[in-house]
């Protein structure tokens, strides 16, 4: 494998901050997590969707730059995640004959591209195509049919798109702090990756990672995605509410509600309180925390109504017969999972990023929520040999851009 093959840097850029992780190919060929970095980026996006390119270039410069001084490596390609409200996911299937012959990996590539055959609006593209499993003459969950001898060869996917003017501001944002964007993965896709065990992608799970600007919402069935969906609303939600009704300024709300949240108010203390500050006045105040739990539960409440709506919108919430998984900053919530389980109907457990070495370092970091889209970004792309985008101006379409990255 080359030397630039070694090494990839994954880029998250969020609503709140945007997170890098920069992780090393050892000998053994697994990935070690050797840098990261983190960097504020409230003004740079609304919604997943990026409103000011300056902002948001500002903060990959200095997020990755982080990465780098940790690390000590030089970064000029990244891996992105996308979210948005308009993500959109579309189920398909390829069908192609073979005529009796052995099938080959460009029969695999013909039925992918047939399969990619679909009608959207002229104003989106495909971001990605997940692919599942093969029909091989009838027989369905084939994962690799090279070398099978068959007449019709068939294929299931999974086709992500979004606005050709989200994926342009979000290019124009990192080319603008100096990175050439390698690959692209909508987030949802990416914080399985990290969250998801494989057993719970086999029976069938939901991911949800309830961030700052928007959550993400993904479906598996047998082992491969069938769903995703972005809703926008997030944390940021909560902190304008408590904000609003508390009087307190935005950046304080943002604080308390990480440390003295809870949402369940009838499990807090008449007796707890905390110390805050008043919008015009620089005196500390105590507040009650039983007060802030009565703030932040019903927006909870209906974030959680507002993603069981999506479950039951996709027809595909039959197909869950393990875990919804609960990840993303907000999921850090006190009590959030049994609010989550009364709404959804469906048993809750709350992810962590899955992290391969323990002895990197960065184990207890990156085990955290707010980390499982990044953590993602390097196991999705570690682990896949073909990425597929669409040009549309200056983006280019790359086919098979995996084909020999880890050989």
């Amino acid at each position: 494998m080359g030397k630039n093959n070694s090494m990839i840097a994954a880029l998250d850029i969020g609503t709140k901050s945007v997170t890098t992780v920069i992780a090393q190919k050892g000998e053994d060929g697994a990935f070690s997590v050797i840098g990261k970095g983190v960097a504020e980026n409230n003004k740079g996006l609304i919604a997943g969707d990026v409103v000011d390119v300056q902002a948001t270039a500002a903060a990959i410069r200095d997020s990755v730059s982080e990465a780098e001084q940790i690390s000590s490596k030089r970064v000029r390609k990244v891996f992105v995640s996308v979210s948005g409200e308009g993500i959109r996911s579309i189920n398909n299937h390829g069908v192609i004959q073979v005529r009796g012959q052995e099938v080959a990996k460009t029969d695999m590539n013909r039925v992918i591209e047939q399969a990619k055959l679909i009608t959207m609006p002229d104003d989106s593209q495909i971001v990605s195509v997940e692919i599942g499993k093969y029909t091989v003459d009838g027989k369905a969950g084939i994962v690799n049919p090279i070398g099978m001898a068959c007449r019709m060869l068939e294929v299931d996917v999974l086709i992500v798109t979004m606005p050709k003017t989200m994926s342009r501001n979000l290019y124009k944002a990192v080319e603008d702090a100096g990175f050439f964007v390698s690959g692209m993965v909508v987030s949802a896709i990416a914080s399985s990756w990290a969250v998801l065990e494989e057993d719970e992608k086999n029976l069938g799970a939901a991911m949800v990672d309830i961030g700052d600007g928007v959550a993400d919402i993904a479906i598996y069935c047998n082992g491969d995605p069938v769903y995703v969906a972005v809703m926008p609303m997030g944390g940021k939600f909560i902190t304008d509410d408590i904000s609003k009704v508390m009087k307190i300024p935005p950046v304080e709300a943002e604080k308390i509600k990480c440390k003295h949240g809870n949402v369940r108010p009838e499990y807090v203390s008449d007796t707890e309180v905390f110390e805050t500050v008043v919008i015009g006045t620089n005196a500390p105040m105590t507040k009650k925390a039983k007060q802030l739990a009565t703030v932040i539960t019903p927006r909870v409440e209906e974030i959680m109504i507002e993603i069981k709506k999506k479950l039951r919108e996709s027809q595909k919430e039959g197909l869950i017969h393990s875990d919804i998984v609960l990840t993303g900053g907000t999921s850090q919530l006190k009590n959030i999972q049994c609010i989550a389980e009364d709404f959804l109907e469906q048993t809750v457990r709350l992810g962590t990023s899955k992290v391969d070495d323990p002895d990197s370092g960065f184990q207890d970091v990156l085990s955290s929520p707010t980390c499982a889209t990044a953590v993602g970004i390097i196991k999705y792309f570690s682990n896949h040999k073909q990425m597929v985008m669409k040009k549309n101006g200056w983006m280019a379409r790359v086919a098979d851009i995996f084909r020999n990255f880890f050989e």
